[in-house]
């Protein structure tokens, strides 16, 4: 057995989920916008309303809001400035408009008990969390989500799931959708009909892969589509309840269900064709530090350095634009290893170059089997202990590792 301790946590790790930063995917000329066919730019800290071209504030946002039946906000699961700028929306709009729901996607529509509860103040945070089964389908840490969520416990605010079990998703990217029961198809009402625009969006995503393994894309872009489908699904259904009629959506869900108004917006829009939708998309404002191109530009090169660093995008990416920024550190430590459950063991699959693990001599096929003291039995357990961590504190795991030994290893005396 060996013991680690791993003090005084820093760690250079973001992974951008969600935004199309570094690639081409928030300038593509697709979607039902006239204007995707211009170029749109912004600034740290700035929204673009792109109908009309212009920098606006958040009341201009609130106020153009007044005709939406539906609002579908775009994030990064793991940037804190796409969950501030959410968290200060929605107080906003509900400062403006009481009557609002607020769907997630990282929640199940068998969740909506326990949120019910939750908001009511019947049960802590932390039950929630352990009722929904947060650790248990993702690594993404909650204290992101905890910014719009605490804004919603404030003021009681309506707050549903949209999704269904995971496990049904997966076995339709592994199988395909036909592999599904009967009763597990009328989950995705219209899911037949597709989009091309949309298939090649999520096509642009995997890229050569998607061309070179052509049977895999097809059960994995029907998994998106489904994913699409029930989270406009969910909040159709509940706005179209008696007791919710006049009421606001608001559906929170990564930037590739939100962008181009391809994905849950094409699939709301088609069940319900009266509903007017706005829709609102961050950008990554690029990094400074970047390594000029011998090539470029001469001029280009003169200005570089007076002129203020923008985000360049497809005025077709959405109704509103608001930026966001890369943190230096990701704002929850991150270790910088992912693990699966295998054989009732806790085995680390990958390590992170030059992420914390990597550099405390943590190996692919490593064991955990101790964390702060507590053994082990399940992948939510190291989860949300590792997720309870701040930058600066401890943490001791115990692993097992495998070695094999080898004649050539030894030298005889």
């Amino acid at each position: 057995m060996k013991q680690i301790l791993i003090s005084n946590v820093i760690i250079l790790f973001l992974v951008g989920a969600g935004l199309f930063s570094d690639s081409h995917q928030d300038t593509l000329p697709i979607g039902p916008s006239p204007y995707k066919y211009d170029l749109g730019k912004i600034e740290k800290n700035q929204i673009y309303e792109t109908g009309s071209g212009k920098i606006v504030n958040l009341s201009d946002l609130v106020q153009a809001a007044r005709s939406a039946d539906l609002i579908v906000i775009g994030e990064s699961h793991d940037n804190y400035d796409c969950h501030v700028f959410q968290r200060d929306l929605i107080e906003a709009l509900y400062q403006k408009y009481p009557r609002i729901i607020v769907g997630f996607e990282f929640f199940k529509r068998e969740d909506d008990e326990a949120l019910e509860l939750w908001r009511n103040g019947q049960i802590s945070e932390s039950e929630l969390i352990r009722r929904t089964g947060w650790y248990q389908k993702t690594s993404y840490n909650y204290g992101y989500t905890r910014l719009i969520m605490d804004v919603l416990k404030k003021y009681r605010i309506k707050t549903i799931g949209l999704n269904v079990s995971r496990d049904i998703l997966h076995k339709v990217s592994r199988k395909g959708f036909d592999s599904l029961s009967p009763d597990e198809k009328k989950l995705f009402p219209g899911i037949e009909v597709s989009h091309p625009q949309h298939r090649y969006l999520i096509k642009t995503i995997f890229g050569d892969f998607a061309l070179q393994v052509p049977f895999w894309f097809e059960n994995v872009y029907d998994s998106q589509k489904c994913w699409d489908v029930v989270m406009a699904e969910s909040m159709r259904q509940m706005l179209a309840k008696r007791e919710f009629r006049g009421y606001k959506g608001i559906i929170i869900a990564g930037s590739f269900h939100v962008a181009y108004h391809l994905g849950i917006p094409f699939r709301f829009q088609r069940s319900d064709k009266r509903a007017r939708l706005t829709t609102v998309m961050p950008v990554l404002i690029p990094t400074k530090d970047k390594e000029s191109d011998p090539e470029e530009h001469p001029m280009k090169k003169i200005f570089a350095k007076s002129l203020p660093v923008v985000a360049v995008f497809s005025r077709g990416i959405g109704d509103y634009v608001f930026s966001v920024t890369t943190p230096k550190h990701s704002h929850f430590p991150e270790l910088g290893f992912s693990c699966k459950k295998i054989n009732d063991t806790i085995q680390i699959t990958a390590i992170k170059k030059k992420g914390l693990a990597e550099k405390y001599g943590l190996k692919k096929g490593d064991i955990i089997v101790m964390a702060d003291g507590e053994n082990l039995k399940t992948l939510e357990q190291l989860r949300s202990i590792l997720a309870s961590k701040e930058w600066g504190v401890d943490i001791r795991l115990r692993l097992d590792r495998k070695i094999e030994l080898k004649k050539n290893d030894s030298k005889r005396p």
